[in-house]
């Protein structure tokens, strides 16, 4: 029997079915799009966040630009999560000092990271191409103005 025999397929798997199955009883809709990871259809939930069943929550980009302004989205995200359990922890142990400086370094890489989600956001939008604008006709008074010079 060849390697193909042992392959695992999660379309297949009891537990993935049983997860596509709760999500469209929770008002999912099953897309025509498939994870990039695991070739699963993907789900569209009532909050509007497509998911995966296997891997979670998925971002459907059309461009680079937008590829990475997820990308820094979710860093922040991350960073906020991160920064939130590290803060407790400190505080827990009683080291204020430590949490104060430690909260104002996440402080600043969001304003960073946000910075930069701006800049990306911008230029995208300067990128997109802008409709030809119709000829301006001129008045009477410009095409006497013309005559005169």
């Amino acid at each position: 029997m060849g390697e193909e025999g042992n392959k695992y397929d999660a379309r297949k798997d009891p537990k993935v079915i049983k997860i596509m199955t709760q999500l469209m009883a929770q008002g999912g809709v099953m897309l025509e799009q498939t994870c990039p990871i695991c070739g699963l259809p993907l789900f569209r939930l009532k909050s509007g966040d497509v998911v995966c069943p296997l891997h979670g929550k998925v971002y459907i980009v059309s461009s680079d630009e937008e590829a990475r302004e997820v990308e820094i989205d979710e860093t922040i995200k991350r960073l906020e999560y991160f920064a939130s359990l590290k803060l407790r922890e400190l505080m827990d142990k009683g080291d204020i000092g430590e949490a104060g400086d430690l909260l104002g370094i996440m402080e600043q890489a969001e304003r960073v990271l946000r910075l930069r989600l701006e800049r990306l956001s911008s230029t995208s939008r300067q990128a997109q191409p802008q409709p030809p604008q119709p000829p301006r006709q001129r008045g009477k008074e410009e095409e006497e103005e013309e005559e005169e010079a």
